[in-house]
């Protein structure tokens, strides 16, 4: 038996491991089922929804909009203005369902027009605020300052992307509050953390560390096997979650309508400037939670090669978790003056709607870096240094 397989085996499958996995495995089954009841009612109630949104497709009219307006103040009156708890009180009506959706979106058009408004903290979104900035900074002599080609890209791609369409994409903006919400990084990360953890710290624990070091195999051969056996194993982990959120996500109404739609259609990404269809952005938000989560298994092995013990590695990883999560749920204000370490803190970076659902562009070098690949660049510099860590770390150690 290789190394890698012997590691492997000691970390996942064990049967202790096999029985975590079988548990997630359920949970996560019962996270993908529950979360479509709170969207919509039963098969029954997307079937009709189906049928009724299919002929409100497409580009924007203003009379469905005066329409949905109307309705839209009768229920919000009643429910309030929040648009899930809307939902969760009509979700057996179809009809106003899909009148609150086509509210939602007649408000996205406008804001692709119009814009945020100018005291926003967030990016600037909107043909009309984009060239009104745009016109400052030139008025001032700052055509060619980076800020002023920043906001040009922006408007350039938002022209490219065109006016926003409806599309019923109802269950894939639900697969994406599973992939994409802060909740995602408790269901998957700290059962993660319980797995990584082991790695080292066990072997420390009880003191088989020394003599496992100092075999014929040697330290490099084992540390290596222990690396590649952590990635594999947050693999699997990753992909039980993203196969059962997915599965049982659709599998109640058993329809895929709206895989071919612009992520735009969706409300959490309407402000995306990235030119993807719902499945190329499932696809590429799939690949992207499977590169966080080894990114974070690296830290937790990391954690692993310094601690004595499997809970306190469990323990410090689970507070770095909480402590980045924590800093990204404040307010506007410490989030800009904490810059890089919010964008880069594992509580956004691991989010695809935060990497994927604007267009945060940085400067470097006075070239204009998108965040997912500034995100990639900075992640793979820090996963580095981890596994440079852990094979120094070994290598000084004293058997």
């Amino acid at each position: 038996m290789s190394l890698f397989q012997f590691e492997l085996r000691k970390l996942l499958l064990n049967k202790k491991t096999l029985l975590l996995m079988l548990s997630l495995l359920v949970f996560y089954s019962v996270v993908g089922l529950t979360s479509t009841m709170f969207l919509i009612g039963g098969n029954d109630s997307y079937r009709a929804y189906e049928e009724l949104a299919a002929a409100w497709e497409g580009t924007f009219d203003s009379e469905k909009a005066a329409e949905t307006e109307t309705i839209y103040q009768e229920v919000s009156a009643r429910y309030g203005t929040d648009a899930r708890m809307i939902a969760r009180n009509v979700k057996d009506q179809p009809e106003i369902i899909l009148a609150v959706n086509y509210h939602a979106y007649t408000q996205r058009v406008e804001e692709y027009w119009i814009g945020t408004p100018p005291e926003s903290a967030q990016e600037p979104y909107g043909i009309a605020l984009l060239q009104g900035k745009i016109a400052e900074l030139e008025s001032q002599g700052k055509q060619d300052s980076y800020a002023c080609r920043e906001l040009s890209a922006s408007l350039q791609r938002l022209e490219e992307l065109g006016e926003p369409e409806f599309a019923n994409a109802l269950l894939w903006e639900n697969l994406f509050n599973n992939w994409g919400e802060h909740m995602m990084q408790f269901l998957l990360f700290v059962p993660l953390t319980f797995v990584i953890a082991p790695v080292f710290a066990v072997e420390c624990s009880s003191g088989m560390d020394n003599l496992i070091l100092s075999s014929r195999n040697g330290r490099r051969k084992i540390v290596t096997a222990k690396l590649l056996s952590v990635l594999a194993a947050s693999t699997v982990v990753v992909v039980l979650y993203l196969a059962a959120t997915f599965l049982f996500g659709f599998l109640p109404h058993g329809s895929f309508h709206g895989w071919d739609a612009a992520i735009q259609s969706i409300p959490v990404y309407a402000r995306s400037m990235f030119q993807f269809k719902v499945w190329q952005l499932a696809a590429v938000g799939a690949a992207w939670l499977i590169f966080t989560g080894a990114f974070y298994s690296l830290i937790v092995c990391f954690i692993s090669s310094r601690m004595k013990s499997q809970m306190g590695t469990a323990g410090v990883s689970l507070a770095i978790l909480f402590v980045n999560v924590g800093l990204a749920a404040m307010g506007d204000m410490v989030t800009q003056r904490l810059g890089a370490l919010v964008d880069f803190g594992l509580a956004n970076v691991t989010l695809i709607k935060e990497v994927f659902g604007g267009y945060k562009i940085f400067d470097v070098l006075g070239m204009c870096v998108s965040y997912p690949v500034m995100a990639i660049f900075v992640l793979g510099i820090l996963a580095a240094f981890a596994i440079w860590g852990i094979y120094r770390g070994q290598k000084s150690r004293v058997v």
